[in-house]
């Protein structure tokens, strides 16, 4: 069965599923080049890459909402019968219940055709993508998001194959008004420091560990999550001027950003709380833009609530089709879920590597210099996971600076992340969590308070990055590898091509893919 799922808000995306298995998970800004891209893909191009015709596809599952483009243009699904937007009961305050009625039947016309389809909620699917990609039988389920449907967070349990209940509001949903934890992350960014609305959170996270954490800010910031959500910090009310306007270097600035980063923990630590009274789970699962908070989900993680706790390779916006789509395979059609980690690798496939290129490799990094790396399939989600990966040898004391002024050309507080071969104690296969790292052992990839956001890497994984580790620690002693997205100001890189011209335009210094080593910018 051949179910093809479509999503096209910010972080657009489609899945295209094969009796339950994904055969590509595509995010739009992979292929087009545009952050966080939106709108319709090439839907017609993307059958074609994968063999698939339009009289092949037995089913289609889409999120309704109805949004401009970033052409400005108004799009909409031409489907038959009301979606589950306009049940009765879709606005009510704190509604609880099982997930029927958060999701709808139609005929949905696509490809000059008409198919069977189902229309499902934003935050349903992002439960469905969390749960039925997790190693777990059963758990609940926690997400946040700067919104979708008209929600902003839930509270779910599931276990099998079947989502049971889900909650919208952590409890905080009341006169129209939700707990919404990701639009004062983008609205601050945007507002007070200038940045793009969705690059805004990102990079908040890095600069929040400079600064302390006030009481008087953090009851503020609360306030905004609760009733101004798209507001600018109110910087006026604390002594400040009256331009809003903060900078990173300030003390002030960077205490605002950890007073964030403590109420977004704070409503966390509520919500799992408010989950075990509720749901009684062993595990939980958390996932939406705001389950991409290393320090909420290592909080968490650590609380005591739950005996193992974890996040998919893609929470955010770009996994809701790969959701929604597991969503009707296993919960609506009634397939059965084995428990199993989804490999994060669901993106386009640059080709196999030559595991003889690993002692070059190693030289190049042993030598000082950032390798660049484009094989095999592409990750699905935010975090580069060593096929579309830059790294660097993390014991280098400029290693950071090198990489942010000359390849990455970004801001100077944000950290890198590393790479590590063993168990380092949290589930952190996909940079989900933190833990405690040495500055003077690995200075490259030890944020300043002294933490790092790793990738695990053990049996099981994939055999080139295994392989790849292992020769650098019996080489130098060292199982760690800092390891960074393959981009510059632009989406992680999805060809080799576009990893060659990346490398060709910053400081980078070896490229290496399926064609081979590169050090010859000139050729």
């Amino acid at each position: 069965m051949r179910i093809l799922s479509v999503y096209y808000g910010h972080d657009a995306s489609c899945t295209l599923l094969e009796d339950g298995q994904p055969v590509v998970v595509l995010e739009k800004e992979r292929l087009t080049r545009t952050k966080h891209d939106q709108g319709m893909m090439d839907l017609d191009g993307i059958l074609v890459d994968y063999g698939w015709e339009p009289e092949t596809i037995d089913m289609i599952v889409i999120n309704p909402w109805v949004r401009p483009t970033l052409d400005g243009k108004w799009w909409q699904w031409e489907l038959q019968g009301d979606t589950y937007l306009k049940y009765p009961d879709y606005m009510l305050d704190g509604w609880k219940g099982a997930p029927e009625g958060r999701y709808s039947q139609h005929q949905i016309r696509l490809f000059g055709r008409w198919y069977d389809g189902y229309a499902v909620d934003h935050h349903l699917a992002h439960v469905a993508g969390a749960l039925f990609a997790s190693p777990f039988e059963e758990a609940g389920i926690l997400t946040a998001d700067g919104g979708g449907d008209y929600r902003m967070c839930a509270l779910a349990y599931g276990s099998g194959n079947k989502i049971h209940e889900i909650e919208y509001g952590w409890g905080h949903e009341y006169k129209k008004m939700q707990l919404n934890i990701g639009s004062v992350w983008a609205s601050i960014g945007e507002y007070n420091f200038g940045m793009k609305r969705l690059e805004g959170a990102g990079k908040l996270m890095g600069l929040a560990s400079y600064g302390t954490a006030q009481d008087e800010i953090v009851a503020a910031i609360k306030q905004l999550m609760l009733y101004h959500p798209f507001a600018a910090f109110p910087s006026h009310k604390f002594g400040r001027p009256n331009d809003l306007s903060l900078k990173p270097e300030e003390t002030f600035a960077q205490d605002v950003c950890t007073s964030l980063q403590k109420a977004t923990t704070d409503y966390y630590h509520e919500a799992a709380q408010r989950m075990i009274n509720w749901k009684p789970a062993k595990n939980l699962v958390m996932t939406g833009g705001c389950s991409m908070n290393c320090i909420a989900n290592t909080a968490i993680h650590k609380s005591g609530f739950f005996d193992d706790t974890w996040v998919a390779a893609q929470p955010h916006d770009g996994g809701l089709s790969l959701g929604a789509a597991l969503f009707v395979w296993h919960h609506v059609l009634g397939h059965p879920c084995k428990p199993s980690a989804l490999s994060p690798y669901l993106g386009t496939d640059a080709g196999e590597i030559s595991e003889e290129f690993i002692p070059e490799i190693i030289d190049f990094l042993e030598q000082g210099n950032s390798v660049g790396l484009c094989y095999g399939r592409a990750e699905s989600g935010p975090r580069a996971l060593g096929h579309r990966s830059i790294l660097l040898d993390p014991r280098l004391a400029d290693g950071k600076e090198r990489l942010n002024d000359h390849v990455k050309q970004r801001e100077w507080y944000r950290p890198f992340a590393p790479m590590v071969l063993g168990d380092w104690g949290v589930p952190s296969k996909f940079m989900s969590y933190i833990v405690p790292t040495d500055a003077e052992e690995i200075p490259a990839v030890t944020h300043v308070d002294g933490t790092s956001r790793p990738q695990i890497v053990g049996p099981g994984d994939d055999p080139f990055i295994v392989k790849l580790l292992t020769a650098w620690q019996d080489r130098t002693g060292c199982n760690v590898l800092l390891n960074t997205s393959f981009n510059c100001q632009e989406p992680l890189v999805d060809t080799v091509d576009q990893a060659r011209a990346t490398w060709q335009r910053t400081g980078l210094d070896v490229l290496v893919s399926p064609k081979g080593i590169e050090t010859d910018k000139t050729g």
